[in-house]
């Protein structure tokens, strides 16, 4: 700015000039000075913008904050109390206080207790992994399927032999016998043998015994155990000649596939050597129709038992 009071400088000595000088340095600095306070806040306002986009800090004329940590690691206080600038508050300060622009933040001015936060949220925020949201609603229910292909349930290898009046005496040996023709290894052999016996002392002082039992291709069934009966009687008495239906009823497994025979037999009883039992009076089938059904199974486990 150039002042130009109307002076001819021409004639003026160094003294003089220099105190002209400082008069108009003076002049200028009072007409700055006037300038700078009508226009003061906006002066101010476009310096703190400024400012706030090149320093990492944030700066509140309308509202102040100041930030406490009390004893507590989990919580962060914030005080309303005068001026204070900060580098290192909460993520989310501004969501609480109100967004910042320039140097006014805008929003109402929150009490003490209002801006109370966890540090925790904080910090989970700043980690994307908050705590869980609230469940949600149950969503549509969806289409109907398609139509699934029709099942197929295989055919069962079943096999049912029939006897009429077996009425057999024999106290040992073979009573009957058929054939069945295994298809597979992995399946197992169910046995059902339906038909009457009858058993018999010798006397009064020797009580009988007598066992009726099923073989595979002459062997009993040793997986899991043999398929067998026993009859026990201690008196010859008149009475005592009765005729009972019964039921054999077993599974075998571990027969090889191809043709098994498989027969009905009799013979003692497994304790008859210790124990000293008679032959007695057996009879298998007396006047009434025998049958014995045989089906081959696919289990699913192979575990079915053990010894008690």
């Amino acid at each position: 700015m150039l002042l130009n009071l109307g002076w001819d400088t021409s004639k003026l000595t160094t003294s003089t000039m220099a105190k002209r000088s400082t008069f108009k340095t003076l002049t200028c600095a009072v007409m700055l000075g006037f300038i700078c306070y009508q226009n003061a806040e906006m002066i101010s306002n476009n310096v703190v913008g400024w400012l706030s986009l090149w320093l990492p800090i944030k700066t509140a004329s309308a509202t102040h904050y100041t930030e406490t940590y009390n004893n507590d690691p989990q919580t962060t206080e914030m005080n309303i109390e005068g001026p204070h600038t900060h580098t290192d508050k909460p993520h989310d300060l501004d969501d609480i206080q109100g967004k910042a622009k320039g140097t006014n933040i805008t929003g109402p001015e929150l009490t003490k207790d209002e801006v109370k936060v966890t540090r925790q949220q904080c910090d989970a925020d700043r980690r994307g992994n908050g705590k869980q949201g609230m469940k949600g609603e149950p969503g549509q229910r969806g289409l109907v399927g398609m139509k699934g292909a029709s099942g197929h349930c295989p055919p069962r290898h079943i096999l049912q032999a029939t006897w009429r009046a077996l009425n057999s005496n024999h106290f040992e040996g073979p009573l009957l016998s058929t054939i069945f023709v295994k298809e597979f290894f992995g399946t197992a052999l169910r046995l059902t043998w339906s038909g009457d016996l009858r058993l018999k002392a010798n006397s009064e002082d020797v009580p009988a015994c007598r066992r009726w039992y099923f073989t595979f291709n002459g062997n009993e069934c040793v997986n899991p155990h043999p398929i067998d009966a026993q009859l026990y009687t201690e008196t010859q008495m008149y009475l005592d000649n009765i005729h009972r239906h019964t039921t054999i009823d077993g599974m075998c497994q571990g027969l090889f596939n191809g043709r098994v025979l498989i027969e009905l037999n009799i013979g003692p009883c497994r304790l008859t050597q210790q124990l000293g039992f008679s032959e007695g009076y057996p009879f298998t089938g007396w006047d009434t129709t025998t049958s014995l059904i045989v089906e081959e199974i696919n289990l699913i486990t192979n575990k079915l038992g053990e010894d008690n």
